[in-house]
């Protein structure tokens, strides 16, 4: 019992930062390495079908509850077998520590110990939150349409590797002030 305990926080705490950074650059669905707004739009709008699981054009609150679960069960799923090596079903404390060694030393969190509180993203968490009456197929699209803008950081109509460091930079400064 004391390895899958230590196996479950191992994974949620060491997997979630590298879960991220090797996630591909979603909704390049060219492979150029940045995602223009029609391609950011597009992924926005399958996410929306994907979540819409009654159909009917509306995700309502317990749809995107549902669909969020989902979300988080599956990265815990494989952050878990990132740390599972030998598929066994249960992290041994080789393991833990293997992978611990393996992100360099950077504490246990990842970031040189650094405990992260709440995103910053108000209310709703930046999601956009969904009111009781629900978001539209055409109020998703309007809500990734200002997103895209936001990223777009130099206003060339792509999202690219040097917009993902510009703003993570920019959240630096503003965060040591």
């Amino acid at each position: 019992m004391k390895i899958l305990l230590i196996g479950g926080a191992a994974a949620l705490v060491l997997g979630g930062a590298a879960f991220a950074q090797d996630r591909p650059n979603r909704g390049d669905a060219d492979g150029d390495g940045r995602v223009s707004q029609a391609e950011f739009i597009a992924s926005a709008a399958a996410r929306f079908e994907q979540r819409d699981t009654n159909r009917d054009g509306v995700i309502l609150p317990d749809e995107a509850q549902a669909s969020r679960d989902a979300r988080r069960s599956e990265r815990r799923d494989q952050m878990f077998a990132a740390l599972d090596t030998d598929g066994n079903d249960q992290i041994s404390r080789t393991e833990f520590d293997a992978r611990a060694e393996h992100r360099g030393g950077r504490g246990e969190f990842g970031r040189g110990d650094r405990r992260r509180g709440g995103h910053g993203r108000g209310e709703h968490g930046g999601r956009g939150g969904i009111a009781a009456d629900g978001v539209t197929r055409a109020e998703a699209e309007t809500r990734a349409a200002e997103r895209f803008a936001r990223m777009d950081v130099n206003n060339d109509g792509f999202i690219s590797i040097e917009d993902r460091q510009a703003r993570r930079e920019a959240r630096r400064g503003s965060t040591s002030e």
